[in-house]
């Protein structure tokens, strides 16, 4: 993972994820992964903190070490605009639904470099969810994606 940032960003990164990790104990927890998007100029939604600690704690601490956090940060650096967005949608709308199911969300998110399992994609639908149908309008996703104004 280190790999995909220069030495420079490689050193922000490490310098960020020292000053919340503010225990020194070597990982982030969910309210220091809050504080260090907003740190990094993001400001996401809990269910996406939320999902994004599910997703990026590989080894199921409940905690991000250094190389998990460098995962969070490609995801977050990766996040589209708007108009992508729609793109995605249309793309990864297989049947013409003007939704997306399950599968459809897992294949888009895991297209942006975003893999998750089944249990944090059903997490994630059940949040944003209105209609509760089990899919996701183009409205819902862009709730789902997009950083909260």
């Amino acid at each position: 993972m280190a790999d995909k940032f220069s030495i420079d960003e490689l050193a922000k990164i490490k310098g960020v994820f020292n000053k919340f990790d503010s225990d020194g104990s070597g990982a982030i927890n969910i309210t220091e992964l809050e504080a260090t998007l907003a740190e990094l100029g993001e400001n996401p939604s809990e269910d996406t903190v939320t999902a994004l600690m599910l997703s990026l704690d590989k080894d199921r601490s409940g905690t991000l070490s250094f190389e998990e956090f460098l995962g969070m940060v490609k995801q977050v650096k990766t996040v589209p605009r708007e108009d992508a967005l729609l793109t995605i949608f249309k793309t990864y709308d297989k049947d013409g639904s003007g939704q997306l199911g399950p599968e459809e969300l897992k294949e888009a998110m895991k297209a942006r470099g975003c893999e998750l399992s089944d249990r944090t994609i059903d997490y994630l639908i059940n949040k944003v969810d209105k209609d509760a149908d089990g899919k996701l309008t183009y409205e819902e996703f862009v709730k789902l994606i997009r950083p909260r104004s």
